[in-house]
């Protein structure tokens, strides 16, 4: 069976290196549980790990709990591997739990965390996990079907377009084309040279562009129409891409 591995991060770090020791993580098939204490920490550790469950509490210094599973989130979603996330919180806020709920979190405990409760969380994630790697070995029988030049241009092109406002990943991709999702990013990369992620990425800031030159709308609502919750996330990719600020931007070309 392959390893199911966790990230947890919390800036309380006693508080999770008890977590480490005292969840017994072989009950769950959990091969490694690592912490880490700040969201740059949990960034470079992603960047560099398979991680399958992130635990990841809420209010921290600087960059937030959620501002990390939304990063995480976009930063797995066109990934052959799965990972789920589950939310830890001194606070029962009900924005925070909407806003977990919108990034697709799996679960949302409150501190002090119950063993119990959270191995039920893991039961969980686990069984998601397990079920997502079966769906993936499943080759489909119409692989050999399609042209991958015309499969692209016929069906995931359309697809990309369609849902750039939603929040999608590559095996809603692969569903829709009846595709292996490891067989799709391989064709994806090859007909194309970029992955889906980054197809995705360029697309959405290309919609950006049109909307920030052509209507009145405020950023935060531009960020939301191409796909981004967080504004201060789509405003990090877009400079990234564009090596100015959607505000910028706006200003030099509207």
């Amino acid at each position: 069976m392959k390893p199911i591995e966790v990230l947890m991060l919390d800036d309380e770090i006693f508080s999770i290196e008890v977590l480490q020791e005292e969840v017994l993580w072989e009950k769950y098939s959990i091969t490694s549980a690592a912490c880490v204490s700040s969201v740059r920490e949990a960034k470079n550790y992603l960047q560099k790990h398979s991680v399958n469950i992130l635990i990841c509490d809420i209010e921290m210094p600087g960059e937030t709990g959620l501002d990390m599973v939304e990063w995480a989130t976009e930063y797995t979603r066109f990934s052959a591997e799965p990972m789920v996330c589950i939310m830890l919180t001194c606070h029962p806020k009900y924005e925070y739990l909407r806003k977990a709920m919108q990034l697709g979190c799996m679960d949302y405990l409150l501190k002090p965390v119950d063993l119990d409760d959270l191995g039920r969380s893991l039961e969980k994630a686990v069984s998601f996990i397990q079920q997502r790697r079966l769906q993936n070995k499943q080759e489909s029988p119409n692989v050999e079907v399609h042209k991958g030049e015309d499969l692209l241009q016929d069906k995931v092109f359309p697809f990309v377009e369609s849902h750039l406002e939603e929040q999608f990943s590559v095996s809603d991709i692969a569903d829709y084309v009846a595709l292996n999702p490891q067989y799709l990013m391989r064709l994806f990369k090859k007909e194309t040279g970029l992955s889906i992620l980054e197809y995705v990425t360029q697309k959405r800031i290309e919609r950006a562009k049109e909307l920030l030159m052509k209507t009145d709308w405020s950023l935060t609502v531009i960020a939301e129409k191409v796909g981004y919750l967080n504004y201060t996330y789509f405003m990090k990719v877009f400079k990234a891409q564009e090596s100015l600020t959607p505000g910028e931007y706006r200003k030099r070309y509207s």
